[in-house]
């Protein structure tokens, strides 16, 4: 009952990656986004590095809403630029307020830069979910400075009240083994056992299944609780009926819908019209669902509208929803705002 997942962003050639590698003691998946672990202090903390550059905004958004807490990279020769303020909105858009900034490459620059892009990243971050978290400064050659965001991270506090929600298994990737599929992902709420069974989600993939076996950090394990990056056997399943943006869950614990209606929030810094036809994707977990608007009712910064969704997806009442407009270019700001179906 001590496990975190924390989201490493940080804009292209702010040293992120190498920051990883460096606090990082086994490597996972890697590919788009991927995955690393470390357990220090009794926590066990997986990684994931999302990438640099500015044309996947909904896989950073996905890994932003899978995570508890961010560990924000900015260096002094990127500085605060146009990247740097569209990753502080997604991460405020979800609400996080748990993890780290770090200043890195702070070895390459003299006190006063340091101290200068220090006192830019205070003013940007205030009042905002980021505006509490600990500003570190790094060099990567010094051991102590980075057992000391270690150690900072396994300060983050286990959220326990995760456990009492009914179990959510947040999958990204599967696989064959021993004829068996596994699916590999994160175990954002409640408890899974051997022999527990969960369902598919979201149609067509629809399926109740039990689970054959479970490993952790690859130990063979008889139950995984909230926070735990989980591996589970399943009979009777291919792996291509387990891609990206399947969940498991307990039964009768979501909605699982193509259509409806919802309220947008819209962000105060979206200057593009909502209006009917509208094509936004929508983002939940690692669900990246593209939708058409209609019926578009503003009322103030908020839209009341109908939305038609491309394919299911599935939510409960703990999920954070965000739109996202893909088709707009790179640095102009493509989130939208958070949405809720109604």
């Amino acid at each position: 009952m001590n496990s975190i997942t924390v989201c490493v962003i940080g804009p292209y050639k702010s040293g992120k990656t190498t920051l990883v590698g460096k606090l990082q003691q086994r490597k996972g998946m890697e590919g788009d986004v991927s995955f690393y672990f470390l357990r220090y202090n009794g926590k066990d903390i997986t990684l994931l590095d999302t990438p640099g550059d500015m044309d996947t905004p909904a896989l950073i958004a996905s890994s932003l809403s899978v995570s508890n807490a961010v560990l924000f990279c900015i260096s002094p020769d990127t500085g605060i630029n146009f990247q740097v303020g569209e990753l502080l909105i997604l991460a405020d858009t979800f609400g996080i307020d748990k993890g780290i900034i770090c200043l890195t490459k702070t070895d390459m620059v003299a006190k006063e830069e340091i101290e200068s892009l220090r006192g830019k990243i205070l003013s940007l971050i205030k009042g905002t979910s980021l505006e509490h978290l600990d500003i570190m400064d790094v060099n990567m050659n010094d051991d102590q400075k980075i057992a000391d965001i270690r150690a900072k991270l396994s300060e983050i506090p286990y959220e326990s009240d995760r456990l009492n929600r009914p179990a959510k298994v947040t999958i990204d990737h599967a696989f064959e083994s021993r004829g068996m599929s596994i699916a590999v992902g994160t175990l954002v709420n409640g408890k899974v056992s051997i022999h527990d069974n969960l369902m598919i989600t979201p149609a067509p993939f629809t399926k109740e299944i039990s689970v054959n076996s479970m490993q952790i950090n690859q130990e063979e394990v008889q139950t995984a609780e909230a926070g735990d990056r989980v591996g589970i056997g399943i009979k009777g399943v291919w792996p291509w009926d387990l891609p990206r943006g399947v969940e498991l869950r307990a039964k009768d614990s979501y909605r699982d819908l193509k259509e409806g209606k919802m309220k947008i929030s819209i962000n105060k810094l979206y200057k593009y019209e909502i209006k009917e036809a509208s094509r936004l994707t929508m983002i939940c977990n690692w669900q990246e669902v593209p939708i058409i608007l209609s019926n578009v009712n503003k009322q103030g910064n908020q839209i009341i509208a109908d939305f038609s969704a491309e394919k299911n997806f599935v939510f409960d009442s703990s999920d954070k929803l965000l739109l996202i407009n893909k088709d707009l270019p790179i640095r102009v700001l493509r989130i939208v705002g958070k949405a809720e179906v109604i």
